[in-house]
């Protein structure tokens, strides 16, 4: 179901609670103090002392008043089969995986934005916390389902993270309340759909076993197998497969309606030796959803023809723990190996992948997934995709995509991914797009990627893309851009690295390191910034801007110039080295002040 935001924080949708304190009849001292609450983001925990990077107080529109852009039309996302690339003038649309159900929405309210201040409060054992999910229902009626799910729950100081949306009440220096905004962490109410899950074959709150027995669904938003209820299953020599289209994108994508075999509600289970298979729409082979929820699956094959039907998706705190797993998927936003809406876990070691159709990369991760051993082919998306402050680890992995953009890191407005940094890894790994787009694209988000002993193979002559997009509507314009950091060790780089006016880029080599490239040629980065151990070398293939270079090597001469100029600012304290004087290369080439 279309979800509608109801506030907006530095450009990303996230609901914001405001907590109110009621101050009537006879009141101690303390209950008299002078009442403040603050909004933002929990920038540090220390003990029982919290650091909010505070935000402004959310505007509500005036009674009547339309929300913004809500009668234009939402862009279909990278996710959904777009490009990704942009020119110098219009964007066009990126490529991913966002499932149906949770494209970018039009409707947003002007929402409180990160002042730069910050504050540090104190808890007790007398501060009130509350957790809340958010309404994100499309129609009148789906918001008011979405609302009675997502009531509001009790929480406690270990529920509270860095990172957290918060709405806190003070009086004086401590808090007597905090609303925590838990978008993308799932509670137990929101990881609940509308429809009733049920299979073919029902595992509730028992313990059973089933070897060399067959399951067939046909029915709509009915799954093959079920374990529910605290149950534990263990099935082995299974063939598993489903007929019949769920009826909501929604309830398939996020509550594992209408899944092969579906795990929920704290329970377990071992599936081993299995084929499952599916013509349906809406159809997800193997879901974990739910915190406590873990299937443990070894030597399965998969292979689904359906529009969202992925192999291995978590969703709301579920877990997967797999070996050598084959999947093929045949249909739209259909990645192999997935987490959606509330974070999931994936570990996958051994098996080969491979996607056929449009807005499905081999992995897309709004959770934490890692990769051993894997082959993988995406046929119409990119090789890998993490959205919001989720992760995606590659170890011994060799992956190929056909999006627009071999490994795109960013923030959508769907709702499915909270906000911060997102994080890729990948060591002994090989990763290729046969697209002309660049390697990595990041917009609207904090990025960091960490490679080691990677070999990267594009066209493009692109190795990163940091820039804003605003045809879909991902943040506010102008502020939405990609803050890249890009760590090398043992690695070598080639590609130029292109930045817009609201994005940065940071280059680190270290560990014997090369990069062979240009970086920010046509000097429109916000910031650029590289840095080299005495090891690493940069070769220079076009005139550089960055804002700073640090370089332990004293003499430069790992900096290898072909004749090209690199450009620094003298005004930047991290270039107070340089003194502000040019200084001549090797191969005749010059490190100069702007």
């Amino acid at each position: 179901m279309k979800r509608s935001m109801a506030m907006i924080l530095t450009g990303t949708t996230i609901l914001v609670m405001t907590v109110t304190a009621t101050v009537t009849g006879c009141q101690s001292d303390t209950s008299k103090e002078k009442e403040e609450t603050l909004y933002g983001e929990v920038s540090k925990i220390d003990g029982n002392e919290i650091t909010i990077a505070l935000g402004e107080e959310p505007k509500k529109p005036e009674e009547g008043e339309a929300p913004q852009d809500e009668n234009v039309p939402p862009a279909k996302p990278e996710a959904d089969g777009g490009t990704g690339q942009e020119d110098e003038s219009e964007e066009t649309m990126p490529e991913g995986e966002i499932p149906e159900g949770s494209e970018p929405q039009g409707g947003m309210n002007p929402g409180i934005t990160l002042t730069g201040e910050e504050k540090t409060i104190t808890v007790d054992e007398d501060t009130e916390y509350q957790k809340t999910g958010g309404n994100m229902g499309g129609s009148q009626g789906e918001a008011q389902e979405s609302k009675d799910r997502q009531e509001d729950q009790e929480a406690s100081l270990d529920d509270l993270e860095e990172g957290d949306i918060v709405t806190v009440v003070l009086k004086g220096d401590q808090a007597s309340s905090i609303a925590i905004q838990t978008m993308g962490k799932g509670m137990d109410e929101s990881s609940e759909g509308t429809i009733a899950l049920s299979g073919v074959y029902t595992v509730d709150g028992e313990e059973k076993t089933s070897k060399e027995e067959d399951f067939e669904s046909n029915s709509e938003d009915e799954n093959a197998v079920l374990v529910t209820g605290k149950g534990t299953l263990t099935m082995t020599g299974a063939t598993l497969s489903k007929t019949g289209d769920t009826s909501s994108a929604d309830e398939s994508n996020f509550y594992a309606v209408n899944a092969i075999f579906a795990v929920a509600d704290h329970s377990t289970a071992t599936l081993g030796d299995a084929t499952l298979e599916s013509e349906a729409d809406g159809s997800n082979a193997v879901f974990a959803t739910g915190e406590a929820s873990k299937i443990t699956a070894d030597n399965l094959t998969i292979h689904t023809k359906g529009d969202s039907s992925r192999g291995l998706d978590a969703t709301y705190g579920g877990t997967i723990e797999a070996t050598n797993v084959d999947i093929t998927t045949e249909g739209a936003h259909c990645a192999p190996i997935a987490t959606d809406r509330g974070e999931g876990t994936i570990v996958l070691e051994g098996g080969t992948l491979s996607a056929a159709g449009e807005g499905s990369p081999c992995i897309y991760s709004t959770g934490d997934i890692t990769a051993k051993t894997v082959t993988g082919t995406a046929m119409g998306s990119q090789a890998a995709v993490v959205e919001g402050k989720n992760s995606i680890t590659l170890r011994d992995c060799d992956l190929t995509g056909a999006g627009e953009n071999g490994v795109m890191l960013y923030q959508s407005t769907s709702g499915d991914a909270a906000e911060g940094t997102a994080r890729f890894s990948a060591a002994d790994s090989r990763i290729a797009t046969t697209s002309d787009g660049p390697m990595f694209y990041i917009t609207n988000t904090d990025a960091e990627a960490v490679l080691e002993n990677t070999t990267l193979e594009y066209g493009s002559g692109i190795l990163v893309k940091a820039s804003g997009n605003n045809t879909n509507h991902w943040g506010e314009e102008g502020a939405n851009g990609g803050n890249f950091t890009l760590n090398a060790t043992k690695q070598e780089l080639e590609g130029d690295i292109t930045c817009d006016e609201i994005s940065t880029v940071a280059l680190s080599l270290a560990d014997g390191s090369s990069y062979k490239g240009t970086i920010d040629g046509s000097h429109t980065g916000k910031e650029v910034s590289i840095l080299l151990d005495e090891d690493s070398v940069w070769e220079v293939t076009g005139d550089s801007y960055v804002a700073a270079i640090t370089d332990a090597d004293e003499s430069l001469d790992n900096l290898k110039s072909n004749g090209h100029t690199i450009y620094y600012d003298a005004s930047n304290s991290a270039n107070e080295w340089l003194d502000g004087k040019t200084v001549e290369l090797n191969d005749g080439g010059h490190l100069k002040p702007i």
